[in-house]
């Protein structure tokens, strides 16, 4: 109306390993042959184990898969909800700069209309924005408008589609710049708001920072006069396009949004970390009492063979003990009464005598194992026990030209039984003095672990074990030696377990073999 435009391994297969004497104690006889094949039933049983049992095949195997879905499910859920909030964050920043837009085109049309419409039609009875005078005073109308407002282009369209009126000079009178549906602006329609973009949206996290006039948010509004008369309708002067610079605050909202991405993304990988920790954990734990499962599952088949066994063992001991004491005693007794026998008579005498007495360590050894007894619960000192164990053999180990050098603090207490404690330690004793055979040094060392243990060690200078089979030592009738019955650290092993404590087998560090016995110490401060 008023305006112009412009334009816009088994225990039997390792019986021939190299000589080892701690295979047994050191009276032990070969084993009879019913005794050998319970043994090798065992091994072949426990090597005949299926292969579900293994640890491959923990019931939490469907854990893994399990915990890469969840990290799945996790990651999109993430991604969902900081979209969905970042989203809500650019509507709410959007829908606040279209209502400050929409009031800013209200104002600059009622301060057009009052202050250059009215004005310039009172004085000049029309409007033409083409004299210098009418566009200098509606751009000074405009520009006391949006002083220091982020305004980019504001643009004013007149009925033929071209821009009367341009915050840019050089569009005024141009046409081609009008959008499409400006006809219905000028037919009085306030169109919504609308953001204009020279990339694709989803390119733009991509492409940060962003050039300014990225993006724009444009409003389109009728620019309208007061009506003449009460009821009518006001009249169309124009249409008001009036586009902001929105490329600075759209990229803090991709901001927040990257923001809220990283930090859910970060918070899925913490979570799916911790969740591989627990899966880890509990398979390591289901593992392991796994393992003892099938420990003590094969321990329960184990004693069962040997209960059975130690029945009959028991009972052609005790069938053989009595016999033995007669033809020992017998051998004696013709031994001192052939004095003035032959010298062959005399050997074969004292051959059934020594026989005799190693057949019945034998039995006595059998019988032990077969019927354990349980120990006593006195106060013993340790240091005692290695005391008379030692008494004993010094002068057997003078002659073999084995030096002891025992260091041993005072105060080893425990409750037990000291007689099955000084069969236990000479035992180990007599084994690593056989294993240097001939001169070396055994090191007898006593203290307290700290942990609530007497620690007792025995250290030979021998050739120490054989890492092939040292984890067999302690498996009864399992023997290295040419004539033993398996059944010595066995029976070393029955005993310290009776009091609680622990035997382990190992190398020392500059070689040779080195028994530890653990035992828990007497928590009391009397001795009686």
């Amino acid at each position: 109306m008023f305006f112009r435009k412009k334009r816009g391994a088994s225990a039997h297969e390792q019986g021939a390993a190299p000589h080892n004497p701690y295979g047994g104690s050191q009276s032990e006889d070969n084993a009879p042959g019913p005794y050998a094949g319970g043994v090798q039933d065992q091994s072949q049983g426990s090597q005949s184990k299926p292969a579900g049992d293994a640890d491959g095949g923990l019931p939490l195997s469907y854990a893994r898969p399990l915990s890469w879905l969840s990290l799945v499910v996790i990651l999109l859920t993430s991604l969902g909800l900081s979209f969905f909030i970042s989203n809500s964050a650019r509507e709410t920043l959007l829908t606040r700069q279209e209502g400050f837009a929409r009031l800013l085109v209200e104002n600059l049309n009622s301060q057009i209309f009052r202050r250059f419409a009215l004005p310039t039609l009172m004085g000049y009875g029309h409007i033409a924005l083409r004299q210098p005078a009418q566009y200098e005073r509606l751009e000074q109308v405009v520009q006391s408008v949006i002083q220091g407002l982020p305004v980019e282009r504001l643009r004013i369209y007149d009925f033929s589609r071209l821009v009367a009126y341009s915050t840019h000079k050089e569009e005024v009178g141009r046409a081609g710049l009008a959008p499409a549906n400006l006809d219905e602006v000028l037919q009085g329609t306030a169109l919504k708001s609308e953001i204009i973009s020279t990339i694709p949206t989803w390119q733009a996290p991509f492409r940060l920072p962003l050039e300014e006039g990225t993006f724009v948010l444009r409003v389109l509004y009728p620019l309208k006069g007061e009506p003449l008369q009460p009821g009518q309708e006001a009249p169309i002067m124009g249409a008001l396009e009036l586009t902001q610079d929105i490329t600075g605050d759209y990229e803090q909202v991709l901001t927040f949004q990257g923001i809220i991405v990283v930090m859910c993304l970060m918070s899925s990988v913490v979570l799916f970390g911790l969740l591989i920790m627990l899966i880890h954990r509990s398979e390591r734990v289901l593992a392991e009492r796994m393992h003892k499962n099938r420990q003590l599952e094969k321990q329960l088949h184990s004693n069962e063979r040997f209960v059975s066994m130690g029945r009959v063992i028991a009972s052609i001991a005790h069938e053989i003990r009595n016999p033995l004491g007669i033809i020992r005693s017998s051998a004696e007794l013709l031994q001192r009464r052939t004095d003035k026998a032959d010298a062959g008579t005399r050997r074969i005498l004292g051959a059934i005598f020594d026989e005799s007495v190693r057949l019945s360590q034998t039995v006595n050894d059998f019988l032990d194992y077969a019927r354990p007894r349980q120990p006593k619960q006195d106060l013993v000192d340790v240091s005692l026990v290695l005391d008379q164990a030692m008494a004993f053999l010094e002068g057997d180990m003078a002659r073999r030209e084995v030096a002891v050098e025992r260091k041993t603090t005072e105060g080893l207490f425990i409750r037990g039984d000291k007689d099955l404690l000084y069969r236990a330690f000479y035992n180990i004793l007599v084994n690593g003095q056989q294993a240097m055979d001939g001169p070396g040094i055994l090191r007898i060392s006593g203290d307290h672990d700290g942990e609530g243990h007497v620690r007792i060690e025995f250290l030979d200078s021998g050739p120490g074990f054989d890492a092939a089979i040292v984890g067999n030592l302690l498996d009864p009738f399992f023997t290295t030696k040419d004539g033993g019955t398996g059944l010595g650290l066995p029976i070393v092993q029955s005993i310290i377990a009776s009091h609680g404590g622990v035997i382990q087998l190992e190398n020392g560090p500059d070689g040779g073999a080195l028994v530890r016995v653990l035992l828990p110490e007497a928590h009391t401060g009397a001795q009686e």
